[in-house]
């Protein structure tokens, strides 16, 4: 009786030791990956300026009917535009922006666990950014 255990045992784990397991593709994170793969790099993003009470980045890009949380590079235009950006009331967030940039392929995850892009903002084309703002005659 116990040999015969052992053998339908070890029949069992040789059976199944061939097979690999896969992690079955996460559906959220690939209809966004879908959704960045699809974007024209010549086409505005809508970017806004929305801060979370969590460690999320504080910019977020438009991308199929939804808001998605972004991480934002760029020149040194970028830079003052998002310190001055840290510096708008509450009340006033968020704040839009229409920016041309370089949406990467690999959707990141946050430490809270939300989803975020990275962007290279090459370009901000509305509003204008405060250093590049004409002054009013």
């Amino acid at each position: 009786m116990n040999r015969a255990l052992l053998l339908l045992l070890v029949v069992a784990t040789a059976a199944c030791g061939g097979a690999e397991v896969t992690a079955p593709e996460n559906p959220v994170r690939a209809g966004l990956e879908q959704s960045i793969a699809t974007l024209d790099p010549q086409t505005p993003l809508a970017l806004r300026y929305n801060p979370a009470a969590c460690a999320c980045p504080p910019a977020e890009i438009r991308l199929g009917g939804q808001w998605l949380r972004a991480e934002l590079a760029g020149d040194v235009t970028v830079r003052s535009w998002l310190a001055a950006l840290a510096r708008t009331p509450p009340d006033n967030l968020p704040v839009p922006l229409e920016v041309v940039g370089r949406v990467d392929r690999d959707v990141l995850r946050t430490a809270q666990g939300s989803y975020a892009a990275h962007v290279d903002v090459v370009r901000i084309l509305a509003p204008l950014p405060p250093t590049a703002a004409k002054p009013a005659p």
